[in-house]
């Protein structure tokens, strides 16, 4: 597990970088790390949020997930 959130945190950093913290990933961007169905695939994200790892936001078409600020 601690390699798949790394491999997540990863991927937000480098976004983060790129946007100055604007722009974030959908949950789709991260299924070819995790290889869950949906509902594993949420609750797995969701954990790190309760941990406040990372964040979810909405954004104007869909939730993103960010780096907390």
């Amino acid at each position: 597990m601690e390699e798949m959130e790394m491999q997540i945190l990863t991927i937000l950093k480098e976004k983060h970088k790129r946007t100055g913290g604007n722009n974030g990933n959908y949950f789709g961007d991260f299924d070819h790390i995790l290889n869950m169905s949906i509902p594993e695939r949420n609750a797995f994200i969701q954990n790190m949020v309760s941990r406040k790892l990372i964040v979810i936001r909405e954004g104007s078409n869909a939730n993103m997930i960010m780096l907390p600020k």
